[in-house]
């Protein structure tokens, strides 16, 4: 049975600084995988203090807002605990069950953009690690998304200049 992680766990690990390679962009734009409707990419990586983690990129080439990027921690007992999910517009309806059990407002929305949060509350009641979700407007399409994504998972992108060796104009 997998541990279940702290919320201070999973905000250390969100936080730990990634590193994206210089052609991240590119390795994460997903391709048609052979027997799959969809379309998808992972990238593995490790973070500046030694945890491994992976990126999935999910599309589906029927629905332009249909997709899904998540950041997945791989601990090191290889189990995987989904952190944040990027996910858009989806046909079904997305119910956060802690928040029904509890029959809290607004547990329920419909056919919209919205980002998935790792918590330790909902591992403590047996959901999905990542089942809690809000609706955002921070993205409108899987690029966008990307760059949120980018932005909440703690990922550092590289600039030509660094990765080339060379000094920036501002070093």
């Amino acid at each position: 049975m997998p541990r279940i992680l702290t919320d201070t766990e999973i905000v250390e690990l969100l936080m730990e600084p990634k590193e994206l390679p210089q052609n991240w962009r590119v390795r994460l734009t997903p391709r048609k995988k052979r027997d799959r409707c969809h379309l998808e990419r992972q990238v593995r990586l490790v973070g500046s203090k030694g945890n491994r983690f992976r990126i999935n990129v999910r599309d589906n080439p029927a629905s332009l807002f249909d997709f899904s990027i998540i950041l997945t921690f791989v601990d090191s007992d290889r189990t995987e605990y989904r952190l944040l999910r990027c996910n858009g517009k989806h046909p079904s309806d997305h119910t956060n069950k802690w928040e029904k059990k509890q029959r809290l407002p607004r547990a329920k929305f419909r056919n919209a953009f919205h980002t998935h949060k790792a918590t330790e509350r909902y591992q403590q009641e047996g959901f999905d690690i990542d089942g809690y979700a809000e609706e955002t407007d921070k993205y409108h399409s899987l690029d966008s998304a990307l760059e949120e994504f980018v932005r909440l998972g703690g990922f550092v992108t590289q600039t030509e200049e660094s990765s080339s060796g060379q000094m920036g104009l501002f070093d």
